[in-house]
């Protein structure tokens, strides 16, 4: 049975308050326009997650808002986990195995480095140096149940991150 998997990087968050705890912080103003524009962006994917994780940092769960607003997913589907916080890419996988059998596609939403980690090991070759803020990888994988899930088990058929979709600012020079 082919499943499918959405690894997202929570957006662009603020450094503005420097005495704001790192869990605490929330979305910048790039990180809330590019929230919209991947919104945008996200509507027209095939393969829509039917369930979502996300870490319950301010701006992970923000990312997600952008996320569940896009593939219409159902907020009683939309499950904030404090261990996603700074997950290893093996917390993030054991996360995913406990995916709902019923739900054939699932997307996470947390942090690097366990993101870049993650996405290196489940196309089973180091492709990616770092997952951007709002990168999203997306992989088909075949496995019957969630339990399944293995690192270098996952075809990768999507990547995308703001500055690449159409209209994004481009750098001068």
């Amino acid at each position: 049975m082919t499943r499918h998997l959405w690894i997202i990087r929570h957006a662009k968050s603020s450094w503005q308050d420097p005495g704001t705890r790192d869990h605490e912080r929330p979305l910048n103003a790039r990180g809330e326009r590019d929230g919209a524009r991947m919104a945008a962006h996200l509507v027209s994917c095939a393969d829509p997650p039917q369930w979502l994780f996300t870490s319950t940092a301010r701006r992970a769960a923000a990312t997600a808002r952008f996320v569940q607003q896009a593939f219409d997913i159902a907020p009683e589907q939309v499950i904030a986990l404090e261990h996603l916080y700074h997950a290893s890419a093996q917390t993030v996988l054991t996360q995913l195995q406990e995916t709902p059998a019923a739900c054939n596609s699932v997307a996470l939403v947390a942090h690097n480095p366990g993101l870049t980690d993650f996405v290196n090991a489940m196309a089973a070759e180091p492709w990616l140096a770092n997952l951007p803020t709002f990168g999203t990888a997306h992989f088909q994988v075949s496995v019957e149940a969630w339990h399944e899930l293995r690192f270098g088990t996952g075809t990768l058929t999507a990547f995308f991150a703001p500055k690449q979709l159409p209209g994004a600012a481009q750098p001068p020079g």
